[in-house]
């Protein structure tokens, strides 16, 4: 039998906080064009404006906050996101179960009770979520015994005894616990370091103009932001904004990301061809490319436009000179 050997315990915590700050500058770029609403992002705690009058529980517990809507404050957003990072190199392929994440759920039970004190009962019910993101993998038990305290369903076997411990660890009871439990997910699978780190890589690369030491820089860049504010440089400043990544990737706009725009000159009222037709009956059937050719100037350009101007009323199209 191969003889396993220790876990470095300090280079394991290393790989733990490397694996947070990957998986955090991957969100950043998200404010950049922020599809899902993502407006601010603080690290190591609530953003400043947040921070008053909490335990140090809930500032202990938020690894990272995720601020959606109009503005990076609980009062602005319109959803809050409370996450936590469990990494592990050891256990990385053993499920996660009750026991285990005792302390997480006591303590963002802790936030949760802190802000329905500082915002209210309705405000929390309304904006505020948990989640715990991991490597390892999410026992079905335990994703089985927080979807039923969340909706007071049935619960037997190893679901019902994870289910006992969630409640006793979050401190509880009733319709408080499945208020509570509606709020948190539990993510496993969340990828290895290494795959959290290339996938960063290639975006910031697939972001940059080659695949050069340019993209280097920017990749060094976006650790350095999460970085400062994550530590001491980052007390009271610990909040990310979209403004924050366009100057750490050197971009005036999100624009710049984008080719340039096209060039089609305006050519007036448009006389339809006698082949267009035939082209709009002939598309939707093909199987390989069609290729329109003809000597310059004679208006392919033109009627390339006119087929996705017609095409576009039932299909997406993308013309681009």
């Amino acid at each position: 039998m191969k003889k396993l050997h220790p876990i470095d315990k300090v280079r394991a915590s290393r790989d733990g906080h490397e694996f947070h700050e990957a998986w955090a500058a991957r969100k950043a770029l998200q404010l950049v064009i922020p599809l899902d609403g993502l407006v601010g992002m603080a690290v190591e705690g609530l953003a400043p404006a947040d921070q008053e009058n909490v335990s140090s529980e809930t500032v202990e517990i938020a690894d990272l906050v995720l601020y959606y809507g109009k503005g990076p404050t609980f009062d602005a957003a319109d959803s809050v996101a409370i996450v936590q990072f469990k990494y592990s190199k050891g256990l990385a392929g053993v499920p996660y179960r009750a026991s285990e994440i005792k302390k997480t759920i006591r303590k963002f039970a802790q936030a949760y009770r802190n802000h329905k004190r500082k915002y209210g009962v309705k405000e929390v019910d309304e904006k505020l979520s948990f989640q715990l993101i991991s490597n390892r993998p999410i026992h079905p038990g335990l994703t089985e015994a927080i979807k039923n305290i969340a909706s007071a369903g049935l619960l037997k076997g190893d679901a019902k005894k994870q289910a006992k411990q969630f409640v006793s660890a979050s401190g509880l009871g009733g319709k408080e616990a499945r208020s509570f439990a509606q709020k948190v997910t539990v993510i496993g699978l969340a990828g290895s370091l290494v795959q959290n780190k290339q996938a960063l890589s290639r975006v910031i690369a697939d972001w940059s103009v080659a695949r050069d030491a340019f993209a280097r820089a920017r990749l060094g860049a976006m650790r350095q932001l999460l970085r400062d504010k994550a530590g001491l440089a980052g007390e009271g400043r610990n909040l990310v904004t979209r403004t924050d990544v366009l100057d750490v990737l050197d971009l005036q706009s999100p624009d710049d990301l984008f080719p340039c725009p096209a060039g089609f000159p305006r050519v007036g009222k448009v006389v339809r061809r006698e082949q267009l037709s035939e082209a709009l009956k002939l598309i939707p059937q093909l199987d390989k490319p069609l290729l329109i050719h003809a000597a310059g100037g004679v208006g392919k350009t033109v009627f390339l436009q006119s087929v996705s101007k017609m095409l576009s009323e039932r299909h997406e199209t993308v013309v681009f000179d």
